[in-house]
């Protein structure tokens, strides 16, 4: 076991390696994958893409008794043993095919909750992802354990080209809908092929399981925080299909996934890094507790101006990428990302809790915020639609994640004003610069300058007026913002 001193250079060195690793292979994967999202929703239409929104939905629903349980479990505690390794490969193969078969089965059933039978081949279809997505867990979590970031990073950049080209082809031949979720199923394949090249998962399966149990057990207890998760997170896509239509809930769905990409992209690189820190950390609370601290600042820091800079400029994103079709998302889109930002620094939450053992407080928190923001999308669905959700979203979930984090906080041992300390002055730097991009576009629109123009200088704007204001507002953080930046850009050595 490390002492503190060792596991807080092995953070910061592995946090930067890291990151540099994600940003050096994934830069151009990304904007050719961007570029291959605008393609396909310029194509595709709002009934398409709202079909696949709930098709994705049963897929993340039930995708994660795999991530966000098993893989976190086996990072935290892998397998010693050849026997508990066929046992696990087992157990995993055997629940994949028992959620294939259970997905293909409720097809029907899903479809006409959402009012729209031709959404039941699609919901079957992803049934094989699943299967394909239970033999990823144990080469995953014997990478993420070892911090093996630069594999993971090289296997995330060809399965996203992959999906992108997959996805692509069959949007231009007119697949609709379809392409996306052939997309989703060739993502899978090929992360199965090249996880298995890095590190070979497969062994011969076994009668005797039970010492998997152990595995299930601590897996459990975040399932049960997974599934109060991604029912309060997946609630809005049912409600939409069901009471709006798929039509409508095209639009909100386009709104969800530009929001959520960068959401997805940020969380996944700093928390699949600070997981296994954390575990190393577990016998000294107070470095776990600086390491949660300096984790939200680096979310807060990178959240803030990414997402409030998203919703600012969201009116002229949308019609100049996507085209003037998808308007209806505009509003959906800037209240997603306006609270954004806080989903961002609340997903650190798990990490922190599962490296340092204590489950059970992840249960908690989603015990409060599930009937909180059950009952506020149920109201905004029902009476504002998909405005209505993503109001319910703005006003309701600060609220509920505000109340329930004190669990984290109780668990990490830190306390409300050092988490504010932490988030204040990133989030007020980045409302000034709100302020400035949505006075400049105002100025700019009045001078009849076309969408491009103030999307491209409002981005530039935006920029350099966040670093201006964060050097002048929280000078600590910008210096802490512009060492690692030096160090990810190889300008600075460790210290």
């Amino acid at each position: 076991m490390l002492d503190a001193g060792e596991c807080k250079v092995l953070v910061q060195e592995k946090l930067v390696a890291g990151l540099k690793s994600y940003a050096s292979l994934r830069l151009l994967t990304q904007v050719a994958s961007w570029a291959g999202t605008v393609y396909v929703v310029r194509r595709l239409d709002s009934h398409a893409l709202g079909q696949y929104g709930v098709a994705l939905v049963v897929f993340n629903y039930l995708s994660m008794t795999y991530d966000g349980t098993l893989v976190e479990a086996l990072v935290q505690r892998p397998p010693g043993t050849l026997a508990e390794r066929r046992a696990l490969f087992t157990v995993l193969v055997g629940i994949g095919l028992a959620l294939a078969g259970a997905t293909a089965g409720a097809s029907g059933l899903i479809a006409g909750l959402v009012d729209d039978r031709s959404i039941a081949p699609m919901v079957a279809a992803v049934a094989l992802a699943l299967v394909l997505m239970s033999l990823c867990v144990l080469p995953h979590a014997r990478l993420a354990r070892e911090m093996d970031f630069r594999r993971l990073a090289t296997i995330g950049a060809i399965q996203a080209i992959s999906v992108t080209l997959a996805t692509v082809l069959l949007a231009w031949s007119g697949a609709g809908a379809w392409a996306l979720i052939a997309g989703l199923v060739v993502g899978a394949a090929v992360r199965l092929l090249m996880l298995n090249a890095a590190t070979w998962g497969m062994t011969l399966p076994t009668l005797r399981v039970s010492p998997a149990f152990s595995y299930l057990k601590f897996g459990g207890t975040l399932f049960v925080d997974n599934i109060l998760w991604r029912w309060y997170t997946s609630l809005d896509t049912f409600l939409l299909g069901r009471w709006t239509g798929t039509t409508s809930l095209g639009f909100y769905s386009l709104a969800q996934q530009v929001a959520e990409l960068p959401l997805e992209k940020i969380s996944t690189v700093v928390n699949d890094v600070s997981l296994p820190a954390y575990v190393h950390l577990s016998g000294d609370r107070s470095a776990a507790a600086r390491l949660l601290l300096e984790t939200i600042r680096t979310h807060a820091t990178l959240g803030f101006p990414v997402f409030w800079g998203l919703a600012v400029i969201a009116p002229y994103l949308v019609p100049t990428l996507f085209g003037i079709k998808w308007t209806l998302a505009i509003f959906p889109l800037v209240a997603l990302a306006t609270v954004a930002p806080l989903r961002l620094i609340g997903s650190i939450e798990t990490p922190a809790m599962t490296g340092l053992g204590c489950p059970e407080v992840l249960v908690k928190t989603k015990l409060v915020i599930a009937p909180c923001m059950t009952l506020a999308l149920v109201v905004g669905c029902y009476l504002g639609g998909i405005n209505g959700a993503a109001l319910a979203w703005l006003m309701a979930f600060p609220v509920c994640y505000g109340a329930a984090f004190r669990f984290v906080i109780r668990a990490a041992g830190t306390s409300y004003r050092e988490v504010l300390r932490a988030i204040g002055g990133p989030a007020a730097a980045a409302a000034s610069m709100v302020a400035l991009v949505l006075l400049w576009s105002r100025v700019a629109a009045r001078m009849g300058a076309v969408p491009l123009f103030i999307l491209v200088t409002g981005i530039a704007l935006g920029m350099l007026s966040y670093a201006a204001a964060l050097w002048v507002i929280d000078p600590e953080t910008f210096r802490l913002a512009h060492i690692r930046v030096g160090r990810f850009l190889g300008l600075r050595q460790p210290t």
